[in-house]
């Protein structure tokens, strides 16, 4: 994240990311979704906060959701087998 926020798109100065970092430390819950919040707040207010939520919370309620629907019916069905057996 910090090549990404710092060094390429130059959103942070590096002083400020981490200052960041040791504030997300101090908060309970993922740093890097605390991380991306504060990003979209500073980018863009109320509105870039709620954006960078879902954009980075998203993905993950995706797949917990298909995990779930794939794994619905039996604990032995086909589908299962399949989507947790290598």
């Amino acid at each position: 994240m910090e090549r990404e926020i710092v060094r390429h798109r130059g959103w942070l100065e590096p002083g400020e990311f981490l200052d960041l970092i040791g504030a997300a430390n101090l908060i309970p819950g993922p740093n890097s979704t605390e991380v991306a919040l504060y990003v979209g707040l500073r980018r863009g207010g109320w509105r870039g906060l709620l954006l960078s939520g879902v954009g980075f919370i998203s993905p993950a309620v995706l797949l917990v959701l298909g995990c779930a629907w794939a794994t619905s019916g039996s604990a032995h069905s086909r589908r299962s087998r399949e989507c947790f057996v290598a």
